[in-house]
């Protein structure tokens, strides 16, 4: 074999090398998605609104940055916080909360008058506004979630109602299914909070 012949073949063994290193590295195991999911509608059972239909408007919702990612991040009380490898959200983590949220006051308040910040023609008679503080759990463990929240006139301007929510929920299990849903609860729970507060307003 000559020289510029043997320098082909070692350029071309590296070559192919190369290539299957690149294929080896990329069939790993795909992220799994996660969501996160609205009540039921056997979970909303809406409380009397004397046939008021409320029409509202959805943010806007601001969460933490730093959950605020594909990967879905766990952690609680040291600040330490782990991303997850093969676990990630299916969409922006704060997209997901402000759907569910909409979703929730819709089924508990018996209302589609419901539109997620920023509206155009539409003109809620409120608007929620939802500031995250908190929003994180551990796998096999539980979740917290922390909002400060407000209800405002419908210019916007004036608060009707202020207040700070905390809930906590187990996951039950390891997975990281269970932990969405256990999210899913709290974001439930902070509903439920807001649609009595919007049942309470004068009408």
């Amino acid at each position: 074999m000559s020289r510029r012949h043997a320098t082909l073949f070692t350029l071309l063994v590296i070559l192919v090398l190369s290539i299957l290193t690149v294929s080896g590295c990329s069939t790993g195991p795909p992220a799994r998605l996660y969501v996160l999911t609205s009540l039921s509608r056997a979970e909303s059972v809406p409380p009397a609104t004397g046939g008021r239909e409320l029409s509202i408007g959805i943010g806007p919702v601001e969460l933490p940055q730093y959950v605020n990612r594909p990967q879905i991040v766990t952690g609680q009380q040291s600040s330490e916080l782990q991303s997850a490898a093969s676990a990630q959200w299916a969409e922006p983590l704060q997209d997901g909360f402000t759907r569910v949220l909409a979703e929730n006051l819709s089924l508990l308040l018996a209302t589609d008058r419901v539109a997620i910040f920023p509206w155009k023609t539409f003109a809620p008679e409120y608007q929620v506004v939802v500031e995250v503080t908190h929003f994180l759990g551990q796998t096999g463990g539980a979740v917290s979630l922390v909002a400060l929240w407000s209800i405002l006139n419908k210019d916007g301007r004036e608060a009707l109602v202020s207040k700070k929510s905390s809930f906590r929920e187990s996951t039950g299990s390891s997975e990281y299914e269970a932990l969405a849903a256990a999210m899913s609860r709290t974001v439930a729970a902070l509903s439920r909070d807001i649609a009595t507060a919007l049942l309470a307003l004068p009408q």
